[in-house]
């Protein structure tokens, strides 16, 4: 019992201990993010929200005293930006703390700069400004970019060599650390789920305590390394270009390792279980953000720092897709119990903050082929549709309004017809991800012709038309979807002054705005 008791106080002396070191410490940080590249075409999305978000995170669970933060600049101002912080921390080096400085980058590069719009800040130059950094006992920096691995000097898509890591006085540690996206060869990958980059959106979970491997309320330079490393790959392995693999060049002096964050009394402790297979995405119910997206383990409880409020926990499996809500309080700690966790329609729910397909309302417009319900006019005829669908529960209600115009020689006279068709469809999602769906399901409607020839006036005819229709969705772009259509059966009309009745099949190609 004694020897465990002084076991207790050894932890709590050495926790506090590293908690005044950080306390002690100087901590300053220059924040880059740029959607705009060199090339206009490959704008990107979340590189300069995502900067801001990590900014505020490092102000709160970071305890950095100051954060520079820069949107959608040019290569001079991240330079004078740069000096700034470099004056910063040789003041406080002169008056005897320890210093941390911290450069983040999210945006365009290459093999050899990060592109800042139309300009470029060439890797050798930030290298050398963080190498030459004598004011900062610790240099960290965080580069969020394709190939960016060139600054570390990782050329292939593997993982680099772990180092060893001590708990010791997080301030007696020097050097500097380079931690990249991917390597020299990759693409550094977006996702519209997350709203910003895989890579990004790991560190910042990470921080928020899902890398304390630990279990000490510190996040260290070394577990979140190991933590994006793992989240990165695994997000990115099924992608169409690839595996993402981050990597880093670590030159550090001195027994122990940076903490980079630490939990605050404050913070609501949310911890997940431990179980395989099972992934889980948490959001802020307030601002519909996506706070962390992370798989579970069977050998360690997973948890997350979170400040106070209401979070919506969605856990996905093979077998389904549950939710709850949780209400977290200051300084609480709870623990997730899947049992009372209410199952949702899959991952159609789990997407409707992110423009997904089964948000209430969409829009669409297609164009296709279908095959003419009117002798002599061909074997086909063009059409042009737009629609209109709501989700009522989990069925999609789509009304269709379509157009075609088409001439027909019958005998010794010339008809040209005019088509106008209203039609309700009512569709099964038969299969669903994020990205894709399949939806199945009857569809009735009724067509309007106007029928004109060289022998009689125009006539108009109302008719039934009746069948089935199958839809196949893919996600381009946040709230916008590719629709492949398919649909046949028949049609009940008036030709030639006879009411008959023609069967009719037909594709389609357009698009979808869900809002």
């Amino acid at each position: 019992m004694a020897l465990r008791l002084l076991g207790v106080c050894l932890i709590l002396a050495l926790w506090q201990g590293a908690a005044h070191a950080q306390a002690q410490q100087a901590r300053v940080a220059v924040v880059v993010g740029n959607n705009l590249g060199h090339d206009p075409a490959r704008t990107l999305r979340f590189a300069e929200a995502e900067a801001g978000k990590l900014a505020s995170l490092l102000r709160s669970a970071g305890g950095f005293d100051s954060v520079v933060t820069i949107k959608g600049a040019r290569r001079q101002e991240v330079e004078e930006a740069l000096a700034v912080a470099r004056a910063q921390l040789d003041r406080a080096h002169a008056e005897g703390k320890r210093t941390l400085f911290l450069f983040y980058y999210s945006g365009h590069g290459d093999q050899e700069a990060l592109e800042l719009g139309s300009s470029r800040l060439p890797l050798r130059d930030l290298r050398s400004y963080l190498e030459q950094l004598a004011g900062a006992d610790v240099r960290v920096a965080f580069v969020d970019a394709c190939q960016s691995g060139a600054l570390t000097g990782v050329k292939g898509g593997r993982r680099a060599p772990g180092y060893e890591i001590h708990l010791a006085d997080p301030g007696s540690v020097k050097g500097m650390a380079i931690v990249t996206s991917s390597t020299a060869n990759e693409l550094s990958q977006e996702s519209d789920d997350l709203e910003g980059s895989f890579f990004t959106h790991n560190i910042m979970a990470g921080l928020r305590g899902a890398a304390d491997s630990s279990h000490d309320g510190q996040v260290t330079l070394g577990e979140v390394y190991q933590f994006a490393f793992r989240r990165t790959l695994a997000s990115t392995a099924a992608s169409l270009v690839g595996g993402q693999h981050p990597t880093y060049d670590y030159r550090m002096s001195g027994a122990g390792d940076v903490i980079l964050a630490r939990t605050r009394p404050n913070d609501a402790r949310l911890v997940f279980p431990r179980e395989t297979g099972v992934t889980y995405t948490v959001v802020h119910k307030g601002r519909g953000e996506v706070i962390a997206e992370l798989s579970s383990t069977s050998g360690e409880d997973v948890y997350l720092a979170l400040p106070a409020g209401e979070y919506r926990v969605v856990r996905r499996v093979l077998a389904g897709v549950s939710e709850t809500t949780f209400s977290l309080a200051a300084g609480s700690s709870t623990v997730i119990e899947t049992a009372a966790m209410a199952p949702v329609l899959a991952d159609a729910d789990n997407h409707r903050e992110k423009g997904g397909l089964w948000q209430p309302n969409s829009l669409g417009i297609n164009v296709g082929l279908q095959s003419s319900p009117v002798p002599g006019t061909g074997s086909v005829v063009g059409t042009a549709a737009l629609s209109y669908m709501r989700r009522v529960g989990r069925l999609a209600l789509r009304a269709r309004a379509e157009f075609s115009s088409f001439d027909a020689t019958s005998q010794d006279s010339q008809s040209s017809f005019l088509r106008f068709g209203l039609s309700l469809d009512a569709l099964w999602p038969l299969f669903w991800t994020d990205r894709f769906a399949l939806l199945l399901g009857p569809t009735v409607g009724m067509p309007i012709v106007r029928q004109h020839d060289t022998r009689y006036d125009g006539t108009y005819s109302v008719g039934l038309a009746y069948g089935g229709v199958a839809s196949a969705m893919l996600r381009t772009y946040r709230s916008t979807w590719l629709v492949l259509s398919a649909q046949g059966g028949g049609e009940f009309f008036r030709l030639n002054d006879q009411r008959v009745q023609r069967l009719v099949g037909g594709v389609s190609l357009g698009g979808l705005l869900a809002f």
